[in-house]
């Protein structure tokens, strides 16, 4: 009888510890990660044979082809740029240099472009300037907006900077084509602007056009000529802050096609507070 006892205690001791075993905690959930978008980031982007770009690019290239230019498109989801490599001083070149994608905000992306002017043209072989540059890359999403920054490389050390052959003026050039006297370059503007120019010899109607540093267009509207030359009043949507601008003449002619365009940089300044603003008709 003892030792049935003993027996029996001893499955005890044996059993209480399998039925009070603590129940196994479940594993944590995952938490998501937290993706942060720099302020600034740089995209990978390919140059590319002028001739192998997609027609569409080459239209909008052959539309420009008597300007000096440099202009963004997309074709099926993927963006192109085209620079222009006419018009370069003798021995220089221009490059793409780097593409930065600004910090995304509302669904708005800016893409920044970086050309560079070299001070001298690149060994190798000889580039074909009547053709522009070519560069694509792709987004995860639309671009909404592109800018372009120039960049002029230093000369090396001791060598003195090439200087860049002017023409001489010639006299009486108010007589010949189109130009801008008001404002003048790097001028501080804001809206509205007195904007005035000569117009003497050009075949068809004088337009104004004033642009952002984005290159979007803000005012623009058609000028009267007297005597060969016209004064126009342009208002246009002041920036929050201010930021570089041009402002542009040129002329319209058979099947609105613009040609002999005059450009001048200036300084867009915000509207003061409480200022009312006029938009220029178009």
């Amino acid at each position: 009888m003892r030792k049935f006892l003993w027996l029996f205690c001893l499955s005890l001791l044996i059993a209480l510890p399998l039925g009070c075993a603590p129940a196994k905690k479940p594993a944590p959930a995952p938490q998501p990660k937290t993706i942060v978008v720099p302020d600034v980031s740089r995209i990978t982007f390919e140059t590319m044979d002028y001739d192998k770009a997609p027609e569409i690019v080459k239209a909008l290239a052959n539309t420009l082809r008597d300007k000096h230019f440099a202009v963004w498109t997309s074709v099926n989801g993927r963006n192109y740029v085209l620079v222009s490599q006419q018009n370069l001083p003798a021995g220089r070149a221009i490059k793409i240099a780097e593409i930065e994608r600004r910090l995304p905000a509302n669904d708005f992306d800016w893409i920044n472009v970086k050309l560079k002017y070299l001070s001298t043209a690149p060994s190798g072989p000889k580039a074909d300037t009547e053709k522009p540059l070519v560069a694509s890359f792709t987004m995860d999403r639309p671009v909404k907006a592109l800018g372009f920054e120039i960049e002029r490389e230093a000369a090396p050390p001791g060598l003195p900077v090439p200087a860049v052959p002017v023409a001489p003026k010639e006299k009486n050039t108010a007589d010949k084509g189109l130009r801008l006297d008001s404002p003048a370059p790097g001028e501080q503007v804001k809206s509205p602007l007195q904007v005035s120019g000569t117009a003497a010899g050009v075949a068809g109607q004088v337009r104004i056009r004033i642009k952002n540093a984005a290159g979007v267009t803000l005012a623009e509207k058609p000028v009267a000529i007297q005597g060969g030359k016209f004064t126009a009043t342009m208002g246009f949507s002041s920036p929050a802050e201010r930021e570089r601008g041009s402002v542009e003449a040129f002329v319209t002619g058979d099947e609105g096609v613009e040609k002999d365009t005059v450009s001048v940089p200036v300084v867009l300044l915000p509207a003061a507070a409480g200022e009312t603003e006029s938009i220029g008709a178009p």
